[in-house]
């Protein structure tokens, strides 16, 4: 790394974190030159927070048209029929792990990696559970897709998403999106 880095923690279940995407892409852009960006998962979702989104279905109805309105993103249609289907589970393990494994392989591209794991997610509905919708993301960044996967079952990469979780959790962040 030659330049000084910015830290970029999103949760992929945070919806202010998608819809900070583009705020932070315009960062990015302009200071490209200056700072690297690599994004840290923040975990969110794990443990006893793991459960069907269901059970924040009215939570959920009442937050996204405010998310909306002071940001300007919309959510998709596929995303609001999760929500009112309700068995789609909330869990971010799955994407911390897939960002672990895509930094290994694209460091610098982390943060737009995690940018467009929310997309898939909070705009086309697709679950970050199943391994399609990282098979479409490695397409779109042009990696081998195989490599990804294995990289994601690799147990290391379990440990390196765990430690991320830990290090957001010793600076006493709790709340996401954050940049350092």
């Amino acid at each position: 790394m030659d330049k000084p880095s910015i830290l970029y923690i999103p949760d992929a279940m945070c919806g202010w974190c998608y819809a900070f995407g583009g705020v932070l892409d315009e960062v990015r852009l302009k200071y490209t030159d200056f700072f690297d960006f690599i994004a840290v998962s923040g975990g969110m979702v794990v443990g006893e927070a793991i459960a069907p989104i269901g059970n924040l279905k009215a939570f959920l109805k009442e937050a996204i048209p405010r998310v909306e309105e002071h940001s300007g993103v919309k959510f998709g249609e596929k995303y609001l029929a999760l929500v009112e289907e309700g068995s789609y589970i909330n869990n971010s393990i799955k994407p911390a792990i897939a960002l672990s494994a895509f930094k290994s392989l694209m460091p610098f591209d982390s943060v737009e990696f995690a940018h467009d794991l929310q997309f898939e997610h909070f705009y086309n509905g697709k679950s970050l559970n199943e391994k399609e919708v990282y098979i479409e993301l490695a397409a779109n960044f042009d990696i081998d897709v195989n490599e990804l996967l294995s990289r994601m079952n690799n147990e290391q990469f379990h440990q390196l998403a765990n430690n991320d979780f830990e290090w957001v959790k010793k600076l006493g962040i709790t709340g996401f999106p954050c940049v350092i």
